[in-house]
C-alpha cells in the first residue's frame, strides 16, 4: 500500500471515530464534577474537625496541668508506708500518753524523739529521685526535677504538720500537759532534724545522701534522749521560753536549707549531684 493510500484509510478511520463517538454528554460531566467537589469538601471537613479536637484536648491539657495538680498528684506517688509509720507514730504518743501507761513524767522527750522519727520516715520519698539515680530523667521532664523535689518537700511537710501536732497535743489532750510546751518540746527535734538531713543531703554524694540523712535523724533522736537523761531541769516548765528560742533558731536553719536545697536542684546536674562523676 503507498504512503497516499495509508494517509487516506488513516482520515476515513479518524471520521468514522469521530462520527461513532457523538456529542459530549454534559450531564454525565456535571455529574463527576460534583461528586468530585463534595469527596473534597467532606476531606476538608473531617481534617477541620481532627484540628479542632486535637486543638481542644491540648487546650485542656494545658489548663489541667497546673503546678497544683502535679503537687495533687505526687501524694498517689509517696509510699503508702510513710502513712502507715507516721500513724503508728502518733498512736504510739497515744498509747504512751494513757495514765495506765506510767510515762507522764517522760512525755516531752518522748514526744521530741516521735516527732523526729516523723522526718526519718519521710526521708526516702524526698531523696528519691537521687537515691534512684532518676534526677537525669527528671531534669528533662515538663515538671522538671526541681519541680518534683519541691512537690514532695509539700505533700511530705503537709504530713508532717499533721503528725507533730498530733504528737504534740496528745499530752495536753490526754493528760492536761501545757500545749505551748508541748509544742516547742516537739518542735525542736522535728526541725533540727529537718534541717541537718538536707544540709547531709545536700553536701554528700548522692549515692550516700540518703543514708547518712537517716543517720542525722537517728542522731538527733539519740541525743534528745541523752538530753533528758543527763539533763532532766532541761524538760522542767520554767524553760519553756528557752525552748521556744531554740525552736526558732532550728526553724530558721531548716528554712534556710530548704531553699538552698532546692536552689541546688535548679543549678543542675553537676549541683545536685556533685560526687556524680566520682561513682
Amino acid at each position: 500500500m503507498s504512503d497516499v493510500g495509508k494517509r487516506d484509510v488513516e482520515r476515513l478511520l479518524r471520521a468514522h471515530y469521530r462520527a461513532e463517538r457523538g456529542a459530549p454528554d454534559e450531564m454525565s460531566k456535571a455529574a463527576a464534577l460534583a461528586a468530585v467537589r463534595a469527596a473534597v469538601a467532606s476531606e476538608q471537613r473531617s481534617s477541620a474537625s481532627a484540628e479542632a479536637a486535637a486543638g481542644a484536648t491540648v487546650g485542656e491539657r494545658s489548663r489541667e496541668a497546673t503546678f497544683a495538680g502535679f503537687v495533687a498528684a505526687q501524694a498517689r506517688f509517696i509510699h503508702p508506708r510513710v502513712w502507715v509509720a507516721q500513724l503508728a507514730l502518733v498512736a504510739v504518743m497515744a498509747v504512751l500518753c494513757l495514765p495506765s501507761s506510767g510515762m507522764a513524767h517522760g512525755i516531752p522527750v518522748v514526744s521530741g524523739m516521735l516527732a523526729a522519727a516523723t522526718v526519718l520516715v519521710g526521708l526516702p520519698e524526698l531523696l528519691a529521685s537521687a537515691a534512684h539515680r532518676v534526677a537525669e530523667l527528671e531534669y528533662a521532664c515538663r515538671f522538671d526535677c526541681r519541680a518534683v523535689a519541691l512537690a514532695r518537700l509539700i505533700v511530705l511537710g503537709c504530713s508532717d504538720v499533721v503528725t507533730v501536732t498530733a504528737i504534740a497535743l496528745a499530752a495536753p489532750v490526754m493528760l492536761g500537759a501545757d500545749p505551748f510546751a508541748s509544742l516547742v518540746h516537739a518542735c525542736v527535734p522535728y526541725f533540727l532534724s529537718c534541717a541537718g538531713a538536707l544540709l547531709v543531703a545536700r553536701r554528700c554524694p548522692s549515692s550516700q545522701a540518703l543514708a547518712l540523712s537517716c543517720a542525722w535523724a537517728l542522731l538527733v533522736i539519740a541525743g534528745t534522749y541523752a538530753a533528758f537523761s543527763l539533763v532532766p531541769d532541761a524538760y522542767a516548765q520554767a524553760s519553756t521560753w528557752a525552748w521556744a528560742l531554740v525552736a526558732a533558731g532550728s526553724l530558721g536553719w531548716a528554712a534556710h536549707e530548704v531553699r538552698t536545697w532546692i536552689r541546688g536542684i535548679e543549678g543542675g546536674l553537676d549541683v545536685f549531684a556533685p560526687a556524680s562523676a566520682a561513682r
